[in-house]
Formats: structure tokens, sequence, C-alpha cells
């Protein structure tokens, strides 16, 4: 009796506070409805993996928004650009929570990130019902930009579409693949992961090649067993991993079993700390900005402001922010600026010339126009840009 009374009252007291609650977010939603000011500086959510396996590549892409802002803000006529950083550990559910944070924050006009494709899609429903625009600059699964959140979600990186067939070529222009080979292909058993080895399959087969595909857990740390399908007519092993540790484990076991063939990551497996196997291989959906020569002041800067390295993962958030600064800036022409309007505006940005080397400007449904990947080739542990 005791239990039923107490849990009556305790359902009694949770749907007063639930009534509580529900009366003081209304006005409080109100109230975020109304924080957005051009004159106190608009704010740009970071949905990135800050820490945690791919902290590195998180931070760095952190860092480079944060940089762009940083110099944006010096000239005291524009409005002032804010950047806040939300970790999701590259983890989908981490990531929905920092999204419903975003959402629910009315000084919040928009959003870089995510960064996975598997985060992209889980906070999708969020940041859209929320009205905000979320672009990405390293979530590059084909289906993101299939038109169902089109004005919603855009990327200034190319998608896996145009990385697979990019890959599969490269094998066959520059490292000996020929028609009647056998090419190793291994997911991680992710989606980013699977759907680029499906794509990178189809491409050899239709050259000729014989496709061995195979699926093993990103977590795993012994690859004896795949390494032993290795075999002398196998050219190439291609690695779609989101982790470069592992790219580097397999690489390693595969030359301790004296097997010759590729190693050929993706752009989730470039981080020369962490995978630094000579010979291999690795597309990107970026150029390594410090070696282009007309970035040489600003990567100087950027240094100056975070010391150590940097890598391609972060360059591209730069050029986010900058497009985002400059539909802020469109946008509060008349002093005034929601998250519609800054979706508009953002969508429309085209930028003649970028640290990416190239000019940046959306498809209809938020893709890069024009993009391409870039193949590098790890040379004594360093990245060399090959194509």
């Amino acid at each position: 009796m005791l239990k039923r009374v107490g849990l009556i009252a305790t359902a009694a007291s949770v749907a007063a506070l639930a009534v509580v609650a529900s009366a003081i977010a209304r006005p409080a939603t109100v109230a975020a409805a109304s924080a957005l000011s051009c004159k106190k500086g608009v704010s740009i959510g970071m949905l990135a993996p800050i820490t945690g396996p791919a902290g590195s590549i998180g931070s760095d892409q952190l860092h480079w928004a944060q940089f762009y802002a940083t110099q944006w803000n010096k000239n005291k006529k524009h409005v002032k650009l804010k950047i806040v950083q939300g970790d999701t550990q590259l983890d989908p559910a981490k990531a929905s929570t920092v999204a419903q944070s975003f959402a629910s924050n009315g000084s919040i006009a928009g959003v870089i990130g995510p960064a996975g494709s598997d985060e992209v899609q889980a906070t999708a429903p969020i940041l859209r019902k929320a009205g905000l625009a979320f672009a990405s600059g390293s979530a590059t699964r084909v289906s993101l930009t299939n038109g169902s959140q089109k004005g919603y979600f855009f990327r200034d990186v190319p998608n896996d579409g145009v990385q697979g067939p990019t890959a599969g070529n490269y094998m066959f222009s520059a490292l000996g693949v020929k028609s009647g080979d056998s090419v190793m292909v291994v997911d991680d058993q992710e989606s980013y992961s699977t759907g680029l080895a499906d794509i990178v399959g189809q491409n050899l087969t239709g050259k000729g090649v014989k496709v061995d595909r195979e699926s093993i857990s990103q977590k795993a740390t012994d690859f004896s067993s795949l390494v032993a399908k290795v075999t002398s007519a196998t050219k190439v092993v291609y690695l779609p991993f989101q982790l470069a540790s592992e790219a580097q484990l397999f690489a390693q076991q595969l030359k301790a079993q004296g097997k010759t063939a590729i190693v050929f990551g993706s752009d989730g497996t470039f981080d020369s700390s962490k995978f630094n196997v000579n010979g291999s291989y690795i597309s990107f959906f970026a150029p390594d900005v410090t070696t282009i020569k007309a970035d040489a002041s600003i990567v100087a800067a950027f240094q100056k402001q975070f010391p150590g390295a940097t890598s391609p993962f972060g360059a591209p958030n730069y050029v986010l922010a900058q497009m985002y600064a400059a539909a802020i800036t469109t946008s509060c022409k008349d002093n005034k600026i929601t998250r519609a309007e800054l979706r508009k505006n953002f969508a429309k940005v085209s930028l003649k010339s970028t640290i990416l080397g190239t000019p940046i400007r959306f498809t209809a449904n938020g893709d890069l126009a024009g993009a391409k990947f870039h193949i590098f080739k790890i040379v004594n542990g360093k990245y060399e840009t090959v194509q």
C-alpha cells in the first residue's frame, strides 16, 4: 500500500513539475527566439569530436574555425562572430545531445558540423526542426545530400561518390592494378566505411578486378585472419577506416607476414601520428594547406595562435566559418537576423578563392560544386601529395 501511495504521490509530483516546467519553457522559448543580435554578435555552434579517439581531428577542426573568427573579429566594423564548441567524441548519441542544446540556445544562429556522417544523420532531425543550417567539413556519405535535407545541410568537401572512383582510378593509373588482378576491400562495419567500400568495390569490379570484399569490427586489433587471405595476386588492400590507428595495425601486420600488397586508406585514416607505414596511400577530401604557397602567411598565423601540427581536416572548417561570416554580413544589413534568413543567405555564398586552393559554392542540394579528392603517399612517415 505504501509503495502504491508513494508511486501515486511521485507521479503527481512529476506531473506537477512537468506543468511548471512547461509553463516556464514556453516564455523561455520566446525569449530564446529573440536572443539573436547583430549588434551583440552572432554565435555559430561547432559540433566536433574535440576529445576521444578522433580528438586530434576534432580539435584541429575547432581551432581552424576559431582562428577564422579571431581574424574576422579584428575588424571592428564586422558583426562579431562567436564559435560555441560542442564535443561529440564522434558518437552519434553524444552529437544528438549537443545538437539539442544548440537547438534550444537562442543565441546560436547556425552550426558547423557534425564531423562524421553517422552524426549528421543522427542530428539532422533535431537541427532541422530548430531551423538551423548545419554544414560539415568532413562528412562524406553520398546520401546526406540526396535532397532530404535541402536548404539545411551543406558541406564544403566532396562526397564518397567522388572519392570511390578517384581511389579506383588511381589504383589503375599509378599502382599497377590491371583487369584480372585482385584487390581486397575491408570495411570497419560503420556506415561511412561500408558505403565507401561498396562504391570502391563496384568501381573496381567494373574494371575487371577481382574484389575480395571483407569486413571487420572497428575495435579489432588482430587482423591476422584477413592478412592471411592476402595473396601474391592481391595488389592493393583498401581500408576505408574511420580510425587511423586501425589502418596502422593492419599495415604493420601485413608487413609482418611478408605480404607486399599496397595499403590504401581513406580520409578517416589521415593522421600521420597514427598511420605512417611507408609506401601506403590515402585519399582525402581536402588539400594539405601547409603545402600551398599562397597560404603560407595564413598557416603561419594559425600556428602562432595554435602551436603544433595541423591536418587537412581543419582547413575546410575555416572556410565554413568564412562562409557563415559572409552570410551573417548579408543577413545583418538591416541589423536583424533570424535562423531562417541565415540559412537562405548561407546557401547562396560563393567564394571565388579559398585557402583550399579552389572556389567554393554549393549545389542546390548542399553539395560542393566541382569537388575532387586528393591522393597522398606516405614517405618516411610524412604525407606527400601525389595527385
